[in-house]
């Protein structure tokens, strides 16, 4: 089976992180999927950025929910380029990759709603799924029943407790850190239809996950350096 390799905010070893030079870079070097984060502007626009604050990741201070989207679309990410819209981000990759969309800022009544209507405007529902808790996805299903849906809480997420949680949610994904996953849990859930993707995987920790993480049967790794997942699989 085919270890899928997601880009985790890009390929931002290249480029700066949740910027459509680093998933574009991401494409290009054979990822099937990227991990983006998604915040709402202040008029209510999904936007892609890590952070609540553009202060790490531009040339401006200030918080994401108290800036409009023309205000972010002034800003420099560090390659040329504004912080992009989710429907950026869809519009530029399209049909190509598996897209993890991690929502933010869940408190913002506004965000599920947003990104709901721009991936059902855009024709992504086979090609994004959300990553979130289970009432926020509950949400989500309720306004478009066919969204997929990557379960994200609460831990631990290493039980038959949380996959059956995950089960009766209809959700079909689950990501965890890589160091608490074993083949006897991948199992489990693969009977129960339901994909594992492991994440955490930073520079620190690559070289004893290439030897750990096959064996176990996962389905994609979420990971900081694609290029050198891509490398080990040959």
């Amino acid at each position: 089976m085919l270890l899928q390799v997601f880009a985790h905010r890009g390929h931002f070893a290249e480029y700066p992180e949740n910027t459509l030079g680093a998933f574009r870079a991401a494409a290009r070097i054979g990822a099937q999927g990227i991990e983006l984060d998604v915040h709402l502007t202040h008029d209510g626009h999904p936007v892609v950025l890590h952070d609540d604050h553009v202060d790490r990741t531009t040339n401006s201070v200030g918080s994401v929910a108290e800036l409009t989207l023309k205000e972010l679309q002034q800003l420099d990410t560090g390659c040329g380029e504004c912080v992009p819209t989710l429907g950026d981000i869809f519009q530029a990759l399209g049909e190509s990759l598996r897209i993890n969309v991690h929502l933010k800022a869940i408190d913002d009544k506004r965000l599920v709603p947003a990104v709901v209507t721009e991936i059902t405007q855009h024709a992504m529902l086979d090609h994004a799924y959300l990553a979130t808790n289970g009432p926020t996805w509950q949400q989500a299903r309720s306004l478009q029943p066919k969204l997929s849906g990557c379960h994200l809480g609460p831990h631990p997420r290493n039980t038959p407790a949380f996959l059956e949680k995950t089960h009766s949610l209809d959700c079909s994904i689950i990501q965890l850190d890589w160091r608490i996953i074993d083949a006897l849990f991948v199992d489990m859930a693969h009977e129960l239809g339901i994909e594992v993707h492991a994440m955490h995987l930073d520079a620190n920790y690559d070289k004893r996950a290439f030897d750990s993480i096959p064996p176990t049967g996962v389905d994609a790794v979420l990971t900081d350096y694609p290029k050198r997942w891509l490398a080990q699989q040959g």
